[in-house]
């Protein structure tokens, strides 16, 4: 089992954009709720500082965006999305997925990285984040709204 990471490029597309929407439809993640297009997915991929693919034997398994948790004074902070193809979830990918994005950040100049919505229920991410060195400052009670209406710290 070889991982490997690389840039994405065009003819990945369809597939980010894929796994992504899965992510939104699941409704315990990410905060969005609109599925995107996959050139409106283009268009968001494009304003990122970095989009890596991790590759399990040459085949795209889970991938990281990267860029400014915030802008002027805050902008040496990165901040990081994470998705792993379902069918590549349980694999023992996530750790080697965070630990290259937090290379590429340092190698983007950024200072430090923040995630600003990692929901409680979401042990396998906080338990990778804590695994590579992340500590948890805050939590905001209610702060994330599940697609079943329940609302999660």
């Amino acid at each position: 089992m070889e991982i490997t990471f690389r840039p994405y490029g065009p003819a990945d597309i369809p597939w980010l954009t894929r796994v992504w929407n899965d992510v939104l439809e699941d409704g315990v993640a990410f905060p969005g709720e609109e599925l995107y297009s996959e050139p409106d997915f283009a268009a968001f991929l494009s304003q990122q500082d970095a989009v890596n693919l991790l590759c399990l034997d040459g085949e795209p398994a889970g991938y990281y965006l990267l860029h400014p948790n915030n802008m002027g004074r805050c902008s040496h902070v990165a901040n990081a999305s994470y998705l792993m193809d379902k069918r590549f979830r349980g694999k023992s990918l996530g750790k080697p997925l965070v630990a290259d994005s937090v290379k590429a950040a340092k190698e983007l100049g950024f200072r430090g990285m923040q995630f600003n919505a990692v929901v409680a229920s979401n042990l396998p991410a906080l338990t990778i984040y804590k695994s590579v060195g992340f500590r948890k400052v805050g939590t905001i009670p209610g702060g994330f709204r599940l697609k079943n209406g329940v609302y999660s710290d």
